[in-house]
């Protein structure tokens, strides 16, 4: 049930006229709802005060004179119309009480409703001035986006006469948002080439044969081009009968940008390259979008203190407020993002994966002669035949906690076995 049914139902409520269905969900949502809590308040508010209002008594003569004026126009209307025989005649008495309590309530209903309905239209119309300071308060952004420059004297916003806070701070003419527009790719188009923002990375998979010679080499040539090694992961991944080990590396490497292909050139030389490659990202233009937005938006932010201070009440100064929140919550944003591309413009990036391999070794074996290799042969059947009685020799020595009970159950049968038939062949 929303507030508009509630709202409709609340004078049923208030008389209990409601089914129970209807007022338990009237007092539900009554409970949720501040709006129609403060309403029901306003009538019961209401309601007390008219039921407070003293009933007013006729004045003194009131019912008599009003009887003789009844009896007097029944007497004129009996002449003029001349009644047959068969009318009755009407005996005016006293009005019963009952009506005038009647005619009493609907005096009372009537000025509810009439105070209701002037509750009502003041509500509109504060909601109504309530809309209209929102509107006035309301911008389009929309002449700030498309320029690419901030304007060096920025365009009188169409304010009220008596600057009475109209802040209805509409876009240029289309004209004017047509030229903004040539501007920018204009200004865009004649960057020159030292200042176009131009990301560069590289990725590569290299193999040496020396990983420790390799990894010092490269952090000294690293250090010498301005760079800085960002962040480096080690782990050996192969181990040799030797003890010998093949270490595997990850590096990731920020050198200036026009430092970067000597570095790549540098890191082909000094190992083997098994894959690369090497990327160039232009976000010129998106980087000049956002530094002309921030620049607007901070004209947009010093054009709203001003009308900041020119505020005239709580009200106004609460939604510049707001709007001044918003611009520089975007501001910062904006800046956050200019700063990651002119980090990631300056220096360069480049991905290193380095892999330890073994140098080739080409030396032929000399052949063995027979008397090496029987003397080979029976070293290895002498060894064989000793590991053999040695693992036979543990094996026992392991299983002798059940081999040794079953033994001796073998003993004594084989004990008994004999006796008998010892004595069978007595008999």
């Amino acid at each position: 049930m929303n507030c508009n049914e509630v709202r409709d139902l609340l004078s049923l409520y208030i008389d209990d006229e409601l089914d129970e269905n209807e007022k338990l969900l009237v007092e539900e949502h009554l409970q949720m709802c501040e709006e129609c809590q403060k309403e029901l308040e306003e009538y019961k508010k209401i309601i007390q005060a008219l039921q407070e209002i003293p009933d007013e008594e006729p004045p003194l003569g009131y019912c008599k004179r009003l009887h003789e004026k009844l009896l007097a126009a029944e007497a004129e209307k009996a002449e003029l119309h001349k009644p047959s025989v068969n009318e009755k005649t009407v005996e005016i008495t006293e009005i019963p009480r009952r009506s005038k309590n009647k005619m009493s309530r609907w005096v009372k209903y009537g000025s509810l409703a009439a105070a209701l309905a002037l509750v009502f239209l003041v509500y509109g119309m504060n909601n109504l001035g309530m809309k209209n300071a929102k509107s006035e308060m309301s911008y389009d952004t929309a002449q700030y986006n498309g320029a690419t420059e901030a304007p060096a004297a920025p365009a009188a916003p169409a304010e009220s006469a008596d600057y009475g806070f109209t802040m209805d701070v509409r876009g240029t003419s289309e004209a004017e948002e047509s030229k903004a527009k040539d501007e920018s790719q204009y200004s865009l188009m004649s960057v020159p080439e030292s200042e176009m923002k131009i990301i560069k990375t590289g990725n590569l998979r290299v193999e040496t044969n020396d990983y420790e010679s390799f990894i010092n080499n490269l952090t000294s040539e690293v250090q010498s081009l301005g760079g800085y090694l960002e962040n480096s992961s080690s782990e050996v991944y192969q181990v040799f009968e030797n003890d010998e080990k093949l270490m595997y590396g990850n590096l990731k490497i920020r050198v200036p940008q026009e430092n970067f292909y000597e570095f790549i050139k540098y890191v082909e030389n000094s190992s083997e390259v098994k894959s690369k490659n090497l990327s160039e990202t232009d976000v010129t233009k998106d980087y000049y979008e956002k530094d002309n937005k921030v620049k607007n938006l901070e004209v947009q932010e010093e054009h709203l203190r001003s009308l900041f201070d020119k505020a005239q009440t709580v009200e106004e100064m609460l939604l510049i407020e707001n709007e001044l929140r918003r611009v520089r919550t975007e501001i910062d944003a904006l800046n956050i993002s200019l700063k990651d591309i002119d980090d990631r413009a300056g220096m360069s990036t480049v991905n290193l994966d380095v892999n330890e391999v073994l140098a080739a070794n080409f030396n032929i074996a000399g052949q063995d002669s027979m008397w090496e290799k029987s003397k080979e042969g029976f070293i290895n059947t002498v060894n064989s035949i000793i590991r053999t009685f040695e693992n036979l020799l543990i094996y026992i020595v392991s299983v002798s906690p059940i081999l040794i009970p079953v033994i001796i159950i073998l003993v004594v049968v084989l004990v008994k076995v004999k006796k008998y038939m010892k004595n069978r062949h007595k008999l």
